[in-house]
């Protein structure tokens, strides 16, 4: 007897790397890549990063990132889509996680272009399927992850998978940032390299 292979569906398109419209947006504010507050996050340019740095979030950082808002970190620009991200404690340090089991929208937006990222995230057992997608300077998804939610033996809902998750781009392919989708991860840190 031949039981059937769990399929994951991938479109034949990539999807967009911008975020869906938000009510914020729909009022008059533009929440997309070409934010004013973005670009001069950015300072109007896309160089290469200087040096290696890693990207944690601290007890200053703690807090709710509403939907459509843009919060600056030292080394990246997170801006949330259509849901709420928030940097809260857990029992390993802080993380940035989603405040839903699915449908979370966030992109990770690195102040300079990089050619190596390692990530550290945890996925949780009680949760969605998880989109990563690691993104180009025109932030486009050049590579995406698709993370499926840990089961244990009896499908139930304990426990939590920790992974490394590490992109190396071509020369001239370097990345500008991560896109999140879907369910809940934790993001405990995030390496940057030239």
């Amino acid at each position: 007897m031949r039981t059937p292979l769990p399929v994951t569906r991938v479109p034949a398109k990539v999807p967009r790397a911008l975020p869906r419209k938000t009510v914020a947006a729909s009022r008059g504010r533009n929440r997309g890549w070409e934010h004013p507050q973005v670009r001069e996050l950015l300072h109007g340019r896309r160089d290469l990063g200087p040096e290696a740095v890693e990207q944690t979030f601290a007890d200053d950082q703690l807090g709710l990132i509403r939907a459509g808002d843009i919060q600056a970190l030292e080394h990246l620009i997170v801006v949330t889509g259509d849901r709420d991200a928030i940097i809260e404690q857990s029992d390993d340090g802080n993380v940035l996680t989603g405040c839903y089991r699915s449908e979370n929208d966030c992109r990770l937006i690195f102040r300079y272009a990089y050619g190596r990222v390692r990530c550290k995230v945890r996925t949780l057992c009680d949760t969605g399927d998880v989109h990563l997608g690691f993104l180009n300077c025109l932030f486009q998804e050049v590579q995406t992850v698709n993370i499926q939610r840990p089961r244990s033996n009896r499908n139930d809902a304990s426990g939590s998978l920790w992974t490394t998750l590490e992109f190396h781009a071509e020369p001239l392919y370097e990345l500008q940032g991560i896109a999140w989708r879907g369910g809940m991860l934790q993001i405990s840190s995030i390496e940057l390299m030239p």
